[in-house]
Protein backbone atom coordinates (compact mmCIF):
# COMPACT_ATOMS: atom_id res chain seq x y z
CA UNK A 1 0.00 0.00 0.00
CA UNK A 2 1.42 3.36 -1.20
CA UNK A 3 1.35 5.90 2.02
CA UNK A 4 0.46 9.34 1.51
CA UNK A 5 2.61 12.10 3.12
CA UNK A 6 0.91 13.93 5.84
CA UNK A 7 -1.88 16.39 4.86
CA UNK A 8 -0.65 19.89 5.61
CA UNK A 9 -1.93 21.89 9.38
CA UNK A 10 -3.55 24.86 9.22
CA UNK A 11 -0.65 27.26 9.52
CA UNK A 12 1.16 26.19 7.19
CA UNK A 13 -1.53 26.44 4.58
CA UNK A 14 -1.94 29.83 6.14
CA UNK A 15 1.69 30.33 4.82
CA UNK A 16 1.54 29.11 1.19
CA UNK A 17 -2.23 31.03 0.90
CA UNK A 18 -0.47 34.10 2.03
CA UNK A 19 2.58 33.66 -0.26
CA UNK A 20 0.52 32.85 -3.10
CA UNK A 21 -1.34 36.04 -2.74
CA UNK A 22 2.29 37.83 -2.42
CA UNK A 23 3.24 36.65 -5.68
CA UNK A 24 -0.08 37.25 -7.63
CA UNK A 25 -1.17 40.42 -6.00
CA UNK A 26 -3.26 42.52 -8.04
CA UNK A 27 -0.63 45.31 -7.15
CA UNK A 28 2.10 44.37 -8.85
CA UNK A 29 2.37 45.71 -12.63
CA UNK A 30 4.80 45.66 -15.29
CA UNK A 31 6.63 48.75 -15.89
CA UNK A 32 5.34 50.23 -19.10
CA UNK A 33 8.84 50.86 -21.03
CA UNK A 34 11.17 48.08 -19.50
CA UNK A 35 14.36 49.61 -20.70
CA UNK A 36 13.53 52.76 -18.62
CA UNK A 37 15.60 52.91 -15.00
CA UNK A 38 13.81 55.23 -12.30
CA UNK A 39 16.01 57.18 -10.55
CA UNK A 40 16.52 54.84 -7.85
CA UNK A 41 17.14 51.97 -9.77
CA UNK A 42 20.34 53.02 -11.57
CA UNK A 43 22.69 50.23 -11.92
CA UNK A 44 25.78 52.03 -11.00
CA UNK A 45 25.85 55.07 -8.86
CA UNK A 46 27.51 58.23 -10.28
CA UNK A 47 30.44 57.65 -7.84
CA UNK A 48 31.05 54.31 -9.33
CA UNK A 49 30.92 55.60 -12.93
CA UNK A 50 33.23 57.92 -12.50
CA UNK A 51 35.74 55.14 -10.93
CA UNK A 52 35.02 53.31 -13.80
CA UNK A 53 35.73 56.13 -16.24
CA UNK A 54 38.80 56.91 -14.34
CA UNK A 55 40.15 53.29 -14.09
CA UNK A 56 39.29 53.26 -17.88
CA UNK A 57 41.71 56.39 -18.21
CA UNK A 58 44.49 54.98 -16.85
CA UNK A 59 44.10 51.65 -18.29
CA UNK A 60 43.68 53.28 -21.93
CA UNK A 61 47.16 55.75 -21.06
CA UNK A 62 49.23 52.82 -19.50
CA UNK A 63 48.38 50.70 -22.82
CA UNK A 64 49.74 54.24 -24.81
CA UNK A 65 52.84 55.03 -22.68
CA UNK A 66 53.45 50.89 -23.12
CA UNK A 67 53.43 50.73 -26.87
CA UNK A 68 55.06 54.28 -27.61
CA UNK A 69 57.78 54.14 -24.70
CA UNK A 70 58.41 50.63 -22.63
CA UNK A 71 57.85 49.04 -20.15
CA UNK A 72 59.76 51.18 -17.59
CA UNK A 73 57.93 54.51 -18.86
CA UNK A 74 54.54 52.79 -18.41
CA UNK A 75 55.26 51.27 -14.88
CA UNK A 76 53.53 54.65 -13.34
CA UNK A 77 50.55 54.87 -15.07
CA UNK A 78 50.38 51.18 -14.05
CA UNK A 79 50.71 51.64 -10.92
CA UNK A 80 48.56 53.95 -10.54
CA UNK A 81 46.31 51.63 -12.23
CA UNK A 82 46.99 48.82 -9.51
CA UNK A 83 46.07 51.93 -6.91
CA UNK A 84 42.90 52.39 -8.34
CA UNK A 85 41.82 49.15 -9.07
CA UNK A 86 42.64 47.93 -5.19
CA UNK A 87 40.59 51.38 -4.33
CA UNK A 88 37.55 49.33 -6.49
CA UNK A 89 36.56 47.41 -3.46
CA UNK A 90 35.90 50.78 -1.55
CA UNK A 91 33.77 52.00 -4.23
CA UNK A 92 31.75 49.20 -4.84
Amino acid sequence: MAQHPPSPDNDQLNRIRQARQVLAGPDINPPDDPLRFDPGDELISPTQRTYLLAVAALLLISLLVLVVASLGAASVPLFLLALALLLGWVVF
